[in-house]
Parts: C-alpha cells; sequence; structure tokens
C-alpha cells in the first residue's frame, strides 16, 4: 500500500474529481489532473493504471496500482512531485467538496487496499510527532 499522500493523490485523479459534473472546474483542480496526466503520457504501464483506476475508482487494487506508478514517478522526478502536492493541495483547499470527495475515496482505497493484500498493513491516520512500525524482529532493539 501507498503512502497516505500519494493515495489521496491517487484516489482523486481516479474519481475523476478532475471533472466535479455540473459544477465549474477550479483552477487547482484543472492544474492537478493535468499534471497527472502529462506525467504519466508516454508510459504504457502508467497511462493504463490511470484509465483502470479513472474507469473504476471504488476498485480499491487500481487505486494502489496508480499510486504505485504515481509514488515511483514522484521518487524519480523530485520537482515533479513537489508540483504535484502543491497542485493537489491547492485543489484542496479551493474547493471543499473535492477536498470532501478525496477523503471519501481515500478511506474507500484504504480499506480496500488492506484487504487485498497478503501480509501485515499497518495504517496510521492522524498526527503524531514519532511513530515506529516494526515486523519480524529478531534479537534485540533498543529505541531511545
Amino acid at each position: 500500500m501507498g503512502d497516505p499522500l500519494t493515495l489521496a493523490i491517487a484516489a482523486a485523479a481516479a474519481g475523476k474529481a478532475v471533472e466535479l459534473t455540473g459544477q465549474p472546474v477550479k483552477d487547482g483542480i484543472v492544474a492537478f489532473g493535468r499534471k497527472v496526466r502529462d506525467k504519466l503520457s508516454g508510459r504504457a504501464a502508467d497511462e493504463e493504471a490511470l484509465v483502470g483506476a479513472i474507469a473504476r475508482p471504488d476498485d480499491g487494487a487500481g487505486i494502489a496500482r496508480l499510486a504505485k506508478a504515481l509514488r515511483r514517478v514522484m521518487e524519480a522526478d523530485a520537482g515533479f512531485a513537489d508540483d504535484l502536492e502543491a497542485a493537489f493541495q491547492r485543489a484542496m483547499d479551493e474547493d471543499p467538496e473535492f477536498r470532501v470527495v478525496v477523503d471519501d475515496r481515500l478511506r474507500q482505497t484504504r480499506v480496500d487496499a488492506t484487504a487485498n493484500n497478503e501480509g501485515v498493513t499497518n495504517v496510521f491516520n492522524g498526527t503524531a510527532e514519532k511513530v515506529i512500525q516494526l515486523r519480524n524482529v529478531h534479537g534485540g532493539l533498543t529505541i531511545n
């Protein structure tokens, strides 16, 4: 499962949030959608992940595939990652309904992705200064 920000971005893109039906589309939402489409354009597997997630926005596995593609692209291009996160935040700030759609889709995606994952998945929600998650620790462990 991807990190919460990437899942939120993927959920927003897949949820057709760039075309808020019946409402004027806000500049931030247009910029966000364009950045996702432009960056994934020409990358067959990534385009397929985007198209699949848009076609089935309630499919947690499809959202997870899109999140994985976005995370890979964001890790390879820090400038794109910063621009995309800024566009996403602008869209969230600009339109409260967009924020509600994203939050709803993110909650659905987290449940589906967790249920479809064979292994241990820890999902941390909220604010904390320090969070530690471990698995398969053999031997001693000291945390100061």
